[in-house]
């Protein structure tokens, strides 16, 4: 543990940056990092949501009496809409969870901080998904 004071601890030089396993010469980005965490977190709870839906919709079929309607046999269109809406739930719920009037069913509660460091993150991740978009379409 330092002994230094704040005023001590400044005029210490920083170390180097760290480097990550398996990325030599390359300086390591906290920023990077923190994007493909929580890049996995949210494609982690669109899949959840997902499936949340998918047994939704097989217990309605079953309950309607159509069996196979949600299961196995879904169209592409069908398992596209469902993680559109899944998607959609997701984001509004991570970018609304510091707005206490949010209502998912009325898009005018919608207000997320435009200082939220997770819409900063998510804007990033879109530019560059973006830009690869881009990228692939001109090639």
């Amino acid at each position: 543990m330092s002994t230094d004071t704040p005023a001590e601890a400044l005029a210490h030089p920083l170390a180097a940056p760290a480097l990550p396993p398996g990325d030599p010469g390359e300086p390591f980005d906290e920023r990077a990092l923190l994007a493909h965490y929580v890049l996995r977190d949210f494609e982690n709870a669109v899949a959840e949501v997902e499936q949340t839906l998918r047994a939704a919709d097989a217990d309605m079929a079953a309950a309607a009496g159509t069996p196979g309607a949600g299961g196995d046999t879904d169209d592409e269109a069908a398992t596209q809409r469902r993680q559109d809406i899944a998607r959609s739930i997701v984001t509004g719920a991570w970018l609304n969870r510091h707005n206490p009037d949010w209502d998912p069913a009325l898009p005018e509660t919608h207000r997320p901080d435009p200082n939220d460091p997770l819409l900063a993150l998510l804007k990033d991740i879109a530019a560059k998904d973006g830009a690869g978009a881009a990228a692939e379409a001109a090639a």
